[in-house]
């Protein structure tokens, strides 16, 4: 797939991620809506994906799995990171090392989507 293919991939894919996220902070639906995290990482693993594989496309290089998903992970990683440090997700609920871990499942499985749809 091309570069600027997988440039407007990911524009597909983070423009509706982008205003879902925005009205899901601005109406607390993440708060009422327990499950609505779960696609948000899915599909922010898929973009992760591609941004990973578009950077290597870029650079000429061929594109793998394996390089889409430590891509997904860093970037995963860093929004766990993000959301304690800000204190968005409750670090004292029993249940955050479990979140942390589901979302962190999550953007792989988008990565191992975004990889399998790109090579096709």
């Amino acid at each position: 797939m091309s570069a600027f293919r997988l440039l407007f991939a990911q524009f597909l894919i983070l423009l509706p991620l982008a205003v879902t996220s925005w009205f899901a902070v601005e109406y607390f639906l993440y708060w009422r809506i327990w499950w609505l995290d779960i696609p948000m990482h899915f599909f922010g693993g898929m973009w992760a994906g591609i941004f990973g594989m578009w950077l290597m496309a870029r650079r000429g290089s061929s594109l793998s799995l394996l390089q889409c998903l430590m891509f997904a992970l860093f970037v995963g990683v860093a929004w766990e990171i993000f959301e304690y440090s800000e204190g968005i997700a409750d670090s004292f609920h029993f249940d955050y090392p479990f979140d942390t871990a589901k979302d962190l499942v999550m953007d792989l499985l988008g990565a191992v989507l975004a990889s399998i749809l790109v090579k096709r």
